[in-house]
């Protein structure tokens, strides 16, 4: 396969075996930091406490979030979604694709898609998986052209066409993946992500591609990864 020559060599590395075995032809994705750079999660909310487009009640909320993920990242990624109880669900979503497509579309690595088109030539199944609040990583999934049924964010329960505070459990941060996408995607042979909390997808998976963190800091994953052997790709 001609294309797969064009990506980068960790990729190739990670990719190449995958395709040649009898692997489950499911792909799964962690994506802030390894889809693109920057946290989408974080940046929506930061960007809707400054248009005042939450609640009163979430009045400073990446504050809080901030100080929450400094102690406890998961139960911050659940604020996340909590903050943006009382939102009409429509005006969220259609919210989250011009905020994708303006602030986070440049920032796809340049990999992403055309890796993306060799997985779908070869009839693998493309999960994305993330911590981020699901209508803002739909988004980032339109924008790479997955249907939404293989996006899987923190969600909440929706009453009468808005959010509510109700956050689905478990969050999809760690165990949390792999209990959401043993119940949607199965089982999956390849993985990718770039943080501790995606270790738990990647032992899951017979092959596997580590994306450095964007700050330059090697993490838990990528430690594992090189001692491992998993292949690591620099960003």
């Amino acid at each position: 396969m001609a294309d797969i020559d064009r990506l980068p060599p960790a990729v190739q590395r990670a990719l190449r075996p995958f395709l040649a075995d009898d692997s489950p032809r499911v792909a799964v994705f962690d994506a802030d930091g390894t889809l693109w750079r920057g946290d989408v999660g974080e940046d929506l909310l930061r960007y809707l406490g400054v248009a005042r487009a939450l609640p009163a009640v979430a009045e400073g909320a990446f504050a809080r979030y901030e100080a929450l993920h400094a102690e406890r990242p998961v139960d911050a990624y659940a604020w996340a979604v909590e903050a943006m109880a009382g939102l009409a669900e429509v005006q969220l979503c259609s919210l989250c694709d011009d905020f994708f497509t303006r602030r986070f579309a440049g920032r796809v690595f340049p990999w992403v898609r055309p890796l993306f088109g060799v997985l779908e030539t070869a009839g693998v199944a493309v999960w994305i998986c993330s911590a981020s609040p699901r209508w803002i990583v739909e988004a980032g999934g339109r924008a790479l052209g997955l249907p939404v049924e293989r996006v899987i964010g923190v969600d909440a329960e929706v009453e009468g066409g808005a959010l509510t505070a109700r956050v689905k459990r478990p969050v999809t941060a760690g165990p949390g993946k792999v209990a959401w996408l043993e119940q949607r995607a199965r089982a999956w042979g390849f993985a990718a992500g770039n943080g501790a909390l995606d270790v738990d997808m990647l032992e899951r998976a017979r092959h596997r591609l580590v994306v450095t963190p964007f700050d330059g800091v090697d993490n838990a994953l990528v430690t594992r990864a090189r001692r491992d052997g998993w292949p690591v790709l620099q960003t």
